[in-house]
């Protein structure tokens, strides 16, 4: 059923398109999944989930639980059908990352790179982690409720919420981890997929289930995380944890972890959604993203078009499209200028987040489209050149 097939492959280079194949969807790669954290697209009516173009959706296993939400989407069909949209390919996180952003990334108030802080900073070993992290799995606290999660906890949710990939249950570490930290926290990762694994066979038909790669910033243990999931009987790969301090990082990191991982099985790069970035992860073999650039800037009143990311603001005088070759509903069907955003922003309507989130989400999807389509077609050097006028 999860079978990966290469259609085309970019002249020297990792770049590859292909076809992922899932229960409800051929997913088609290079994609980005939106997210829907907890089965839903901010700002956009149901009603109009069905009318976007994106093939790929995920949603957040954390928050899902935390909210209590979990065995309403079950009884519904899973999140295919609570969300409509059984035609489509979703995923689930596994809750790992909010180990990260609910302890020392909250802490810090630092993300998956670490630009602001010194270079030689680390972590001293008595600043703890507001979660209490074990063998075991995961503890801490959500208003006022003990909450656990475990690699057999994380599966049981994942399989109730039915998606059709979902991930091993695994730590973010933070770009100020020291490496002999994050070398245990691999280690436990690694001890924690074989338990996904072993919690997953009964629903290994219905649902791939991915290892994620850590090891932080540190090649050696980057490397040898690649051997150890790449060696693992899982249909495809998911590529986590801190990224360094600088997007370089990001690059290098990539061209350590893609010679380890089978070249047959899909890779998907977690939480990374820029344009630049989407673009230089395909050259080096990754298939598969997700990111909240999408969604959360649009209500920020930031616009992705094709000459460039564009803030409402600063062009609320235009009685311009924002994209006259775009096909959104914004766009389209309603001709929703810069200035009609601006007031409909001022005024707090609704419908202004709806519409910038609606084109932000269809942008993604032309760029995902015109990568793939370039990578068929050899022209992938243009389309980039294009793109990068303005990213």
């Amino acid at each position: 059923m999860f079978n990966f097939d290469i259609t085309a492959r970019l002249d020297r280079s990792k770049a590859r398109s292909g076809v992922f194949h899932t229960p409800h969807k051929n997913l088609h790669t290079p994609e980005l999944a939106i997210v829907a954290t907890e089965g839903e697209i901010r700002s956009v009516p149901q009603e109009l989930w069905s009318d976007l173009p994106n093939q790929y959706f995920i949603v957040n296993t954390y928050h899902t639980h935390t909210k209590k939400l979990v065995d309403t989407i079950q009884t519904q069909g899973g999140v295919h059908g609570y969300m409509g949209l059984e035609d489509r390919a979703f995923a689930t996180d596994s809750g790992g990352f909010q180990v990260f952003s609910l302890g020392f990334g909250q802490k810090h108030n630092i993300g998956k790179l670490a630009r602001d802080f010194e270079k030689n900073s680390r972590l001293s070993e008595d600043d703890e982690s507001p979660l209490s992290i074990s063998e075991e799995g995961v503890s801490f606290e959500f208003d006022g409720e003990k909450v656990r999660l475990s690699p057999e906890s994380s599966m049981a949710i994942q399989h109730k919420l039915g998606a059709d990939i979902m991930f091993a249950f695994d730590e973010c570490t933070s770009p100020l981890n020291s490496e002999e930290y994050t070398r245990q926290s691999m280690e436990r990762t690694h001890r924690w997929l074989k338990r996904c694994i072993e919690a997953h066979k009964e629903h290994e038909d219905k649902q791939a289930l991915f290892g994620i790669v850590q090891g932080g910033e540190y090649r050696e243990l980057r490397e040898e995380s690649a051997r150890v999931v790449g060696s693992m009987d899982v249909p495809g790969f998911g590529l986590g944890g801190s990224l360094g301090k600088f997007k370089e990082d990001v690059h290098a990191i990539l061209d350590w972890i893609i010679p380890h991982l089978p070249d047959e099985k899909p890779r998907h790069f977690l939480g990374i959604g820029q344009v630049r970035d989407i673009f230089e992860s395909v050259e080096r073999g990754v298939d598969l993203f997700d990111c909240v650039i999408p969604t959360r800037e649009a209500r920020h009143r930031m616009l992705y078009t094709k000459h460039g990311r564009v803030s409402i603001r600063k062009m609320k005088h235009l009685d311009e499209l924002p994209d006259k070759s775009c096909a959104c509903y914004a766009c389209k069907h309603d001709n929703v200028t810069y200035s009609n955003l601006w007031n409909l922003f001022l005024s707090r309507d609704s419908r202004a987040a709806m519409y910038a989130t609606i084109h932000n989400v269809w942008f993604y999807a032309q760029l995902t489209k015109d990568i793939r389509e370039a990578i068929e077609n050899n022209t992938f050097n243009t389309i980039k050149e294009m793109y990068y006028k303005y990213y």
